[in-house]
């Protein structure tokens, strides 16, 4: 969870200023975008329901032709089975014609549904009625039944069936009197007293069969389900040809007939597209204005002090930055005069500070050179008093003190004309006690000499002193006057790990107890005082080896001294 939250933070913090306010402004103006989005849809429903009702309107007259046609076709066939339930299928026709109607079959059947006679077709009188279910239903006590889409016998071509029971003189069942209309002639009817002549006029059958347009063949049979014929609503048909059509479907009073009304899409309207497009286009325009008004009036002065700032940092010079924004708003005005403040404050702390620290490292330079001045009077005192001692063990026992003295005199100098106060350079430090140890053993002009090896690096100049003491040691202690091999000092570092060696010749087997008490006395002092181990090897027939191992701490190229 912890992580987590750290990781979302961090994220948090990448965005730039232009993404958060762009971010901000898009969340302020989101109830914008979607009161346009309502309103555009709200003006899309509403010219849906316009184009409705324009259609509804044009169907509803065309219902209305339709239905008055129907309905005398139903009241002359009622009249008939009611008059005269013996007339055949030519004077049923011939009756039927002053209605103008456009008939296509007169048909009788007797009660078992037998057809008796046939105006057209008389081949298919004997045969039995299309579906016998009708037959049955009328006998159970159906007066009328109406309905269409099925294919006339006779002539073939999809028509309406038209049924009125019989009786006879009892009242029992005695047949049924059909009539067949076309639904060809019927449509061509309806779209002859059609106003427009962009509407198309049809009718649709059960499946979806378009019956009576040469535009639309068929719908989609789902079009014309039970559930279809509730809603109000245009439906949008893309025809084989010509542009799309918005169509209404109308049922009609015969069973599985369909008035069909359709008329050209038209263009989309400019209202509804802006509808959709100015809400749209206000949101982009805010974003793209907030993300302006955050660059002119804060980011791009942002810039100008990032810029300055890394400029002083490469440089290292300092320049107000109050001028270069005094077009700026007044609160950046204000952050670049307190930076100013700040920065003039703070170079002034540093100019003071280098100035003392510039004193600090003379006065440090003075006392190493008063301390040297000093140890050079000590050596010169104990030079003279050693002069005018009568006693050999005297005189050598004033010289091994001025030895020591002249060696701390000589580390001094050394510190003295370091660059740093904390540290030293390691190959200086030990070539100024190899020149003091060559100085006093006198192998400035002989041939023996002690070599120096040294890898360079820094050392603390706490430990100079206590190293130039713990060489004059081991040489002194270590190396016999009468050997003429070269001493070999090694120092060497793995990181912060120091090696300090001292290698000489071994010629004097009773010396090594002398040496392994003096070691004890005067080197494993020296060690203790820097916090190293001394160890010494005189295992090798031919020379000695005094080790001193310490430690320093690293410092990194970054934080060494300028």
């Amino acid at each position: 969870m912890t992580e987590t939250g750290g990781a979302t933070r961090a994220k948090r913090k990448r965005l730039s200023l232009r993404l958060q306010v762009i971010y901000a402004m898009a969340f302020v103006l989101s109830p914008l975008l979607i009161m346009g989005a309502i309103n555009a849809w709200s003006e899309q429903r509403f010219s849906q329901q316009v184009r409705f009702h324009e259609l509804q309107q044009s169907a509803q007259d065309r219902f209305r032709q339709t239905d008055a046609m129907l309905v005398r076709s139903r009241t002359a066939l009622r009249m008939i089975a009611v008059e005269n339930a013996n007339l055949s299928c030519s004077d049923i026709a011939h009756r039927m014609a002053i209605l103008d109607m456009p008939l296509r079959n007169t048909v009788r059947f007797d009660s078992e549904g037998i057809v008796t006679c046939s105006e057209v077709g008389e081949g298919v009188v004997g045969t039995p009625m299309v579906e016998l279910d009708w037959n049955d239903r009328m006998r159970k006590g159906v007066e009328t039944i109406e309905i269409s889409g099925r294919r006339s016998r006779a002539l073939g071509d999809p028509a309406i069936f038209l049924l009125h029971r019989v009786n006879d003189q009892q009242g029992n069942f005695a047949g049924s009197i059909a009539l067949s209309m076309s639904l060809v002639d019927i449509a061509a009817r309806i779209a002859e007293g059609s106003e427009s002549s962009t509407q198309t006029t049809a009718l649709v059958v059960r499946g979806g069969e378009v019956i009576g347009s040469n535009i639309v063949a068929s719908v989609p049979a789902e079009w014309t389900s039970e559930g279809a014929t509730l809603n109000q609503k245009t439906y949008r048909l893309n025809p084989d040809q010509g542009p799309p059509l918005d169509v209404v479907l109308l049922p009609l009073r015969t069973d599985g007939l369909w008035l069909m009304v359709g008329a050209p899409s038209p263009p989309q309207r400019t209202e509804s597209i802006l509808a959709f497009l100015v809400p749209i286009l206000a949101y982009l325009a805010a974003l793209l204005a907030a993300s302006w008004i955050a660059d002119a009036m804060v980011l791009r002065w942002l810039e100008r002090i990032r810029i300055r700032i890394q400029d002083m940092r490469s440089s290292a010079r300092y320049m107000p930055l109050t001028p270069d924004l005094s077009r700026a708003p007044r609160e950046m005005q204000q952050v670049a005069e307190a930076f100013d403040d700040l920065t003039s404050r703070v170079t002034t702390h540093e100019t003071e500070m280098q100035r003392a620290l510039l004193q600090m490292k003379a006065a440090f330079r003075e006392v190493h050179h008063r301390v040297k001045n000093n140890l050079q009077v000590m050596l010169s005192m104990l030079k003279l008093q050693g002069r005018g001692e009568a006693l050999p063990e005297t005189q050598a026992v004033l010289k091994v003190a001025a030895h020591r003295v002249a060696m701390m005199a000589a580390v001094h100098h050394t510190l003295l004309n370091e660059g740093d106060l904390d540290s030293v350079e390691a190959l200086d430090l030990f070539n100024a006690i190899c020149n003091q140890v060559d100085e006093q053993k006198g192998w400035v002009e002989g041939g023996r000499h002690i070599i120096p090896d040294v890898t360079p690096g820094p050392l603390p100049a706490d430990m100079a002193v206590p190293l130039g003491m713990f060489v004059l040691e081991a040489v002194g202690l270590l190396c016999p006057d009468d050997d003429e091999a070269d001493v070999v000092l090694h120092f060497d570092r793995n990181n912060g790990d120091c090696l300090l060696k001292l290698t000489c010749g071994n010629d004097s087997e009773s010396g090594n107890g002398e040496i392994d008490r003096d070691t004890s006395l005067f080197l494993s002092a020296f060690a203790r005082q820097i916090g190293g181990t001394v160890s010494v090897d005189s295992s090798a027939e031919s020379e000695i080896t005094i080790a001193l191992e310490f430690s320093v701490n690293e410092t990194s190229p970054a934080e060494l001294p300028v």
